[in-house]
């Protein structure tokens, strides 16, 4: 602790160290008081409002490093997967900030309202929610600063509308593909209607070319995935399920049987897409919009689509035709979803059922 006269501005300083266990813990510096006995009445309440256990709080990068373990084991291996990435995002954004106070934390998530969709500022909240609970269940804090920040209901927001092929785009899309690997890969997204990662777990062993059916009954996750163990056991009980394949798709899986039987790694328990190891979500992402600037290069004019669209615009034409006799249960049954799932998500239309649906209201009146 030392009071002294700063000899360049003549104001009243003060300086010092806080020890911890023989250790020092803090070192801090105010300046700019204009007599030596304001400076000292400063230090003293500096040093008496100085909070210990908050400076020896956990890091957000330890914090996290503590709490991943934990998560790791109350949910499935994607799961952790998305939220880890959450969590790195906030190390990188808060690291440096004081993420233990409630106005801190508010500022950022009110910078996210600004920057990010709904859905995934909803996912920023609550993965703090759920680091700050742990911190609570582990003893590290007792309240959670969480309680008070607040994220913009946004209600009345309209929902972002998605974007999807129609039965004429995809084929347009497919007519820009030569590789038979990939016309059989984005066929098999687009006429079944599979999560991503359930594409890349398919093994010949699911294929049954005599019933045309595709048996899913796990997926493949990107985290710390190794050779011995690429996939693990599908999103939900739902999700296991064995769905019929329509004549367009069994024609492009035949014609790449035909010519993966050759490939040296082939065998029923080969990856269907892939080698040793499935194929990758980055090279899914770079062959489609490879394959999309191509289609509009040719001047087909198609939307800029995700690999998860492709599960959108089976859903919508299934929707969009169900007066063939099918049901929404069918359809959720077949997406591996619950029927209300199917009403949140999907509820959307082709441009093609809407005009029905006004042509049907012309010709009412």
């Amino acid at each position: 602790m030392a009071v002294n006269k700063n000899k360049k501005t003549g104001k009243w300083d003060f300086d010092g160290k806080i020890y911890f266990k023989g250790k020092v813990i803090h070192s801090y510096r105010r300046s700019g008081f204009a007599t030596k006995k304001e400076a000292t009445r400063a230090e003293a309440i500096y040093r008496d409002e100085f909070n210990l256990k908050k400076v020896m709080l956990p890091s957000l990068q330890e914090l996290v490093d503590r709490f991943i373990p934990f998560w790791k084991t109350q949910v499935k291996p994607s799961t952790a997967e998305q939220e880890i990435k959450v969590y790195n995002k906030l190390i990188r954004e808060l690291g440096e900030k004081d993420f233990y106070d409630s106005k801190v934390l508010q500022t950022y998530i009110s910078e996210c309202d600004a920057k990010y969709s709904k859905r995934y500022v909803e996912k920023i909240y609550f993965s703090l929610t759920r680091l700050f609970k742990f911190a609570i269940l582990d003893g590290i804090i007792e309240t959670s600063p969480m309680v008070k920040v607040y994220k913009d209901a946004r209600a009345g927001e309209m929902k972002k509308e998605m974007n999807f092929f129609e039965p004429d785009q995809f084929e347009k899309y497919l007519s820009c593909i030569e590789d038979q690997r990939d016309r059989a890969m984005f066929s098999c997204l687009y006429y079944m209607g599979l999560r991503k990662g359930e594409m890349m777990a398919l093994q010949w062993k699911d294929i049954d070319f005599k019933k045309n059916t595709i048996r899913i009954d796990k997926t493949v996750i990107t985290l710390n995935r190794t050779k011995s163990n690429p996939a693990t056991p599908p999103k939900t009980k739902n999700s296991y399920r064995t769905i019929s394949m329509p004549k367009q798709l069994v024609h492009e899986l035949a014609a790449y049987k035909d010519i993966a039987k050759d490939f040296s790694f082939y065998s029923l328990d080969a990856w269907v897409f892939g080698d040793e190891m499935p194929v990758s979500a980055e090279t899914l992402r770079r062959k489609n919009k490879q394959y999309i600037a191509e289609a509009n290069r040719r001047g087909y004019e198609l939307p800029e689509i995700r690999i998860h669209d492709f599960r959108h615009s089976h859903a919508s034409y299934l929707i969009n035709n169900m007066s063939a006799g099918f049901t929404d249960f069918d359809i959720a049954k077949r997406l591996g979803d619950t029927v209300e799932t199917l009403h949140n998500v999907y509820a959307h239309w082709f441009k093609a059922g809407d005009q029905g649906i006004i042509d049907f209201m012309n010709s009412d009146n």
